[in-house]
């Protein structure tokens, strides 16, 4: 049985050319998690790859945004600021009435109180976060963006069946794609292989696609594990390919890029 496997410990990888990179040329990402911080600085045109970090929460401040932004001494070109918020609904924009939440408890088991909507998509992430979450994530200098919003608006849906899946320590985020439109995006509890088999199984049977021709994208710390479980059942499995969306150097090789994947994508 494989076990999904967490980050645990504050870590930082630098590439050497850093040091020569202007600031107004870089983008910053960073990726709000409930178990910690993720985030990374690459060149705004060619994608180089300089700098990934991740901070546990137990190593958090009341403000962990802020600290991180007082970190550089310089202002980046752009920062884009995710969120993750694995209880959430997705709408149609045009069906979305702000004024009128109560109805989310119902869905999500507490009135949703975040969103995120986006033009590009046409589509709402109406999110509940935790007290603590909600307060540690806000911050006056940056658009808080759901996590889902920014990768769905920078993949594009497939013309074939393919599931894009991360796995994370106790849970797995599924998207499905197929005839250019999303069918599918959630979260479901998952800490071992077989949960993972599971959720996907139920996920193909839902949409009433054929395994075989489902193609499968890995993502998460334990996604080499998983890559041959899962294989058996669905007609291709692929691992993350950080390749496509980063220019990363051999001075990088401690870098785990499939379990940054959802970071890399924003």
């Amino acid at each position: 049985m494989v076990t999904t496997k967490t980050l645990s410990v504050k870590q930082t990888n630098i590439d050497p050319a850093f040091e020569s990179a202007k600031a107004e040329e870089c983008i910053l990402s960073i990726l709000y998690q409930q178990d910690g911080l993720s985030f990374l600085v690459r060149h705004l045109t060619t994608r180089q790859l300089y700098l990934a970090g991740y901070v546990p929460r137990s190593e958090w401040s009341e403000h962990p945004i802020e600290d991180l932004l007082g970190s550089f001494s310089e202002d980046f070109a752009d920062v884009i600021y995710g969120v993750e918020a694995p209880h959430t609904v997705l709408l149609p924009q045009l069906m979305t009435d702000g004024e009128d939440l109560d109805w989310t408890q119902t869905v999500l088991g507490q009135k949703a109180n975040f969103s995120d909507a986006s033009e590009e998509l046409g589509m709402t992430m109406l999110s509940y976060l935790p007290d603590s979450d909600l307060a540690r994530s806000n911050t006056e200098s940056l658009v808080r963006r759901h996590h889902w919003a920014l990768q769905l608006e920078r993949l594009k849906a497939s013309e074939a069946a393919n599931f894009y899946v991360h796995v994370y320590n106790d849970a797995v985020h599924v998207m499905a794609s197929k005839d250019g439109q999303w069918h599918l995006i959630n979260s479901f509890p998952c800490a071992n292989d077989s949960e993972l088999i599971y959720h996907l199984g139920n996920c193909v049977e839902q949409l009433e696609w054929n395994r075989a021709e489902t193609s499968i994208e890995l993502s998460g710390l334990s996604a080499r594990s998983y890559k041959d479980v899962i294989q058996p059942y669905f007609g291709n499995v692929k691992l993350f390919k950080p390749q496509e969306w980063s220019k990363i150097s051999s001075a990088m090789k401690d870098f785990d890029a499939l379990a940054f994947a959802t970071l890399l994508r924003l």
